[in-house]
């Protein structure tokens, strides 16, 4: 109740800023165009319907959790102005640059969740050639804000205390599965989400989630309006990026470089740039999927609500992840078009060096192994998770599943000869039985 009360009382406070800057955000509007990273008015209102009328199957939902989401919705919604403004100010600055910074050839590593992207997407940043947002820009995707920072709270409060901070905020369970760090690029979806309310079906039961909020497709309801915000996002980024490091000493001209699951927007990317290159690593669905319910299990989640049902979780990633597969496969398997290229991610672990040229050959145009990257995967800490149900404790049929995706099971193969002198990525570690407090969830 008390958690309610405080909501209630910013959300107030927040209207209050809201309809002061409303007028002007309204008229930067009309002077530009809508920002990507406010939510749909259309979105809004069949949230607020939903948040009410939904009835997911057990645990169900509270009448204080519908509360408490109704208020997280109106609060997304006031916040537009401030966001809105806060992204329109780049154009007041910087339009006219931005206009004309080109992005040329760019990579975008889309790829399924828990296959190892992020891993690969660790070798290929610190490449000279290539420019990506870090994780801050991509979650505060204001140049104007970029530039300020060194000079505000950047004289205050150093990288190292950023990267202590941020860490502290992570659950000790999420760190285990993901290497967290502020300052290096990430996966880019929560920044395309962040404005918009589809992360909050996840509270609204699986059947809300798996139509709502599924990385392969954007929801039906709003694909349009969806589709070219991401679009107008996504470029704009990369344009602000661009020029952003051009300013930069010694800078030379960098290819923009982004990496998500967001296979949903690859047609659309494809059509605005022809001169891209796409990169996947494809990995076994049922170990993804396993890995996937349990980092969602532990990602932040929130304050009020928790972190969603175990059911919730395996009943919409058993849904979006074999619509992911079968869309990926296809997706990739195209002989036209822009260049596209697939990493295995058993290749990956057991010749990383042999994977990694014929990544740079096939994406970057360099016929040589930087030295930057390493030849072996680097040992890793962590060995056992803490919490790790296998996919049989969460109800779900392996056999089943696997059959249903047997063409992308067999286009995971190697395809690599394997190399022994290469060190592998540790496996994942053998599931325990859950308590039983979190077998009810």
């Amino acid at each position: 109740m008390i958690a309610l009360l405080i909501q209630g009382v910013q959300v107030v406070a927040i209207a209050a800023l809201a309809l002061l800057l409303l007028p002007l955000y309204w008229i930067a509007r009309l002077v530009w165009y809508r920002p990507p990273n406010v939510p749909h008015l259309t979105q809004v209102a069949r949230y607020l319907k939903l948040a009410w009328t939904v009835q997911p199957i057990d645990p169900g939902l509270s009448v204080q959790a519908r509360i408490w989401l109704t208020l997280s919705i109106l609060r997304k919604l006031l916040l537009t102005p401030i966001n809105g403004l806060a992204w329109l100010l780049d154009e007041l600055l910087y339009g006219r640059e931005l206009n004309r910074t080109k992005i040329v050839a760019p990579l975008f590593v889309i790829s399924g969740g828990r296959s190892g992207s992020t891993q690969m997407t660790r070798y290929i940043e610190d490449d000279p050639t290539v420019t990506a947002p870090n994780l801050l820009q991509s979650m505060f995707p204001y140049l104007w804000l970029w530039r300020l920072a060194p000079h505000t709270l950047g004289r205050l409060i150093t990288p190292d205390k950023v990267r202590q901070l941020a860490t502290s905020m992570m659950p000790p369970e999420c760190l285990e599965r993901h290497e967290f760090d502020p300052f290096k690029a990430d996966t880019f979806d929560g920044a395309l989400f962040a404005g918009h309310l589809n992360t909050l079906s996840l509270y609204l039961g699986p059947d809300v989630a798996a139509q709502e909020f599924s990385f392969a497709a954007f929801a039906r309801q709003d694909h349009g309006r969806v589709e070219r915000d991401c679009m107008t996002f996504i470029d704009r980024i990369g344009r602000k990026q661009l020029l952003f490091i051009r300013h930069t000493p010694a800078e030379t001209q960098r290819r923009f470089f982004i990496k998500g699951h967001f296979l949903c927007a690859a047609a659309a990317l494809e059509r605005q740039y022809p001169d891209a290159t796409f990169l996947t690593v494809i990995r076994d669905p049922a170990k993804r999927l396993q890995s996937g319910i349990n980092y969602m299990r532990v990602n932040p989640s929130d304050a009020a609500m928790g972190p969603p049902p175990w059911r919730w979780l395996s009943q919409w990633l058993l849904v979006t992840e074999r619509d992911y597969c079968h869309i990926e496969q296809f997706w990739y398997s195209q002989k036209r078009g822009a260049r596209r290229h697939v990493v295995r991610f058993s290749d990956f672990v057991s010749d990383l060096q042999g994977t990694m040229m014929s990544v740079y050959q096939n994406c970057l145009d360099q016929y040589r192994l930087p030295p930057h990257v390493p030849r072996t995967h680097p040992p890793r800490e962590r060995t056992q998770y803490t919490v790790n149900y296998s996919l049989a404790e969460l109800g779900i049929d392996i056999q089943a599943f696997r059959a249903q995706l047997a063409d992308y099971v067999a286009w995971c193969q190697p395809q690599l000869p394997p190399r022994t002198s290469s060190r592998k990525i540790a496996e994942v570690p053998p599931s325990r039985q859950p308590n039983a407090k979190e077998a009810r969830s």
